[in-house]
């Protein structure tokens, strides 16, 4: 029979008891652990139970910012600053601005071109008052209008004509069977057979007791009486001047009128006398210090001393107009554009071509019309399409 050491017996049950102890903590740290979630918290901590990466704590972490898409870029407002030009597209009229963007959508049977804030368009053949966001100021009802002049156009309702302010608003009212524009605060007019003019309050300043009138300009016009002579007045109508039933005269400009008779075209000053002793076949007013004359079928320019300082060279010309003018080549037969020296900016291209303005100007080349620019070495010559004849 086997004896043992009593001292080592209770030593070695004290052990065993500790390791027993032991796995039970064990087994019940493990339950615990198991039913939460269990070895997978211990070795997935930083994942939540969706998935997403959390802290040491089983938080989510804070997502990362998505990169935020890229705005839509808006498209920049058509410009409408500077000239609005009318243009037709399936007959019919809308405006453009001198980048070749659609201002005004094509809408109108008619359109003419802004002066400053408005314009006169036309709608089932009538007339109204256009702003340039292309919103009627007055809806069309006008049989036929004039340019505004000096703050006021005239405009035809009922078969008489009347004025209208720069608003649409009427301020002279429907009486006048003809009229004019505005020049020097006087419009011609006609109640009857004869003309006269009126002031801007549409009150009678000169008798209508003429067979034909001019607009007033530099503070005189020309008229003709029912003897067919031919008389320069002032704003009341006195005679300032007297002229042959063969000479027809028209409004001064830059000191100078243009007198025609009997084929022949010369100036008058502002004397009412001869200005030179040239006299031309035709002839233009004097725009920008000079006009256009024709000599034997051919056209030049002469300064305001009446001296040919542009060679008669062209087969036809038009005034200056903002340092240009146009004038149509003698051998190609195309209208371009020169300098106050007479030589060309713009060679002859076109077949036709219109003044410039604001520093545009409206060209036909190959029965297409185009927006010109006029040229510079920083800005060279750069047409625009405005639209293709029909």
């Amino acid at each position: 029979m086997e004896h043992r050491n009593p001292k080592k017996t209770h030593t070695m049950l004290r052990f065993d008891l500790m390791i027993a102890g032991a796995l039970a903590l064990a087994v019940g740290l493990f339950a615990l652990l198991y039913s939460g979630g269990g070895v997978a918290i211990l070795t997935a901590a930083a994942t939540t139970d969706n998935g997403e990466e959390g802290d040491s704590n089983g938080s989510p972490l804070p997502e990362a910012s998505p990169t935020p898409p890229s705005p839509t870029p808006s498209q920049a407002p058509i410009s409408t600053e500077g000239r609005l030009i009318p243009y037709m597209e399936n007959g019919l009229w809308g405006y453009k601005n001198t980048k070749g963007e659609v201002a005004i959508e094509p809408r109108f049977s008619a359109a003419c071109e802004f002066d400053g804030a408005t314009a006169f368009a036309a709608e089932n053949g009538y007339y109204g008052l256009l702003a340039k966001n292309g919103i009627w100021i007055v809806e069309p009802i006008w049989e036929a209008v004039e340019a505004f002049s000096e703050g006021r156009a005239a405009v035809e309702s009922g078969g008489k004509w009347g004025f209208i302010d720069e608003n649409g608003t009427l301020v002279i009212d429907y009486k006048f069977r003809e009229v004019g524009s505005f020049h020097c605060g006087r419009a011609i007019a006609r109640s009857a057979a004869s003309y006269g003019y009126i002031d801007v309050n549409g009150d009678i300043a000169v008798s209508q007791k003429w067979t034909a009138a001019g607009d007033f300009s530099e503070d005189v016009a020309f008229v003709r009486s029912e003897s067919d002579n031919s008389y320069i007045i002032d704003k009341v109508g006195e005679k300032i001047a007297t002229l042959s039933s063969r000479q027809y005269g028209s409004p001064f400009c830059e000191g100078f009128a243009l007198i025609r008779e009997e084929g022949s075209s010369y100036y008058l000053n502002s004397r009412g006398q001869t200005a030179f002793k040239e006299k031309y076949q035709e002839a233009l007013s004097f725009h920008g210090g000079y006009a256009a004359v024709c000599q034997d079928g051919l056209w030049g320019y002469i300064n305001t001393k009446g001296v040919l300082v542009i060679p008669n060279a062209f087969a036809a010309a038009q005034s200056f107009s903002g340092g240009l003018a146009a004038v149509k080549d003698a051998t190609s037969d195309l209208w371009g554009y020169i300098g106050t020296d007479g030589k060309y900016i713009i060679q002859p291209a076109y077949e036709e071509a219109q003044p410039f303005s604001d520093g545009f100007a409206v060209v036909k080349q190959d029965g297409v019309y185009y927006i010109i620019n006029r040229p510079t070495e920083k800005s060279p010559l750069s047409p625009i399409l405005l639209y293709r004849a029909a």
